[in-house]
């Protein structure tokens, strides 16, 4: 019931977990989709916790979300083992987890009284997300020709920005690095750390150096001709 897009931390910590509470509920009508919806409360009260900003409410705040990352699995999972994968169970998955870094990063703006800080990488990782469906859309390169690992939305990214001239492995790597999976557990780190500055830092830096190679993507695929219409699994 896993992927090949699966990160290190979903590999070796989430998706162990998610996978026995699948076995679980499997024994119940639980639709994916009900799922998907169902625990987006998760993200809302984790913002509940970061807006107030102490020591406390952050580490609960990101260890509410390490908690969503982790049940985000169980939705694919349920999916897969039922045959009830669907383009709709797809975008709405994405969507939430979209949805649900936007409330992380602004909710912990506010917290930290760095709300212009929040709004900021609230608005890059809303570009790139944007620049990646565009590069998507227009790519033209086979699917079988990039890794397996990465999502389909990368695979016009990586192929249009030139990334792969810095080596396969290195693009394999910046990507296990810096995969939600991995931030998200790196966030509770620095949370328990004291360290809750750095996690607006660190994703905004993120956020913004990727949205370079984004953009060079969408830029160039915007020229190109021909579609690739392949199916992006679910979490």
């Amino acid at each position: 019931m896993s992927k090949p897009q699966d990160g290190l931390v979903s590999r070796f910590l989430n998706r162990p977990i998610s996978r026995r509470i699948t076995r679980f509920l499997l024994k119940f009508p639980i639709h994916p989709n009900a799922w998907t919806i169902s625990i987006f409360v998760l993200p809302l009260i984790a913002s509940v916790f970061l807006v107030r900003g102490d020591y406390v409410s952050v580490v609960i705040g990101a260890a509410i979300f390490q908690v969503f990352s982790i049940l985000d699995g169980c939705d694919g999972e349920i999916a897969r083992a039922k045959k009830l994968e669907s383009k709709l169970g797809e975008r709405l998955d994405y969507f939430c987890d979209f949805a649900a870094s936007l409330l992380y990063v602004l909710a912990l703006g506010l917290g930290l009284r760095r709300s212009s800080e929040g709004v900021v990488c609230a608005v890059l990782i809303t570009a790139n997300e944007l620049l990646l469906r565009v590069g998507k859309s227009k790519s033209s390169v086979a699917l079988s020709t990039l890794h397996e690992s990465f999502y389909t939305r990368h695979r016009g990214m990586i192929s249009h920005s030139g990334l792969l001239n810095l080596g396969d492995r290195f693009v394999w790597w910046l990507f296990q690095l810096t995969k939600r999976d991995m931030a998200l557990a790196v966030f509770l780190i620095l949370a328990l750390l004291g360290l809750a500055d750095w996690i607006l830092h660190l994703w905004t830096i993120v956020a913004g150096a990727s949205l370079v190679p984004s953009a060079i993507a969408a830029t160039r695929s915007s020229i190109g001709a021909g579609d690739v219409v392949t199916r992006e699994p679910r979490s």
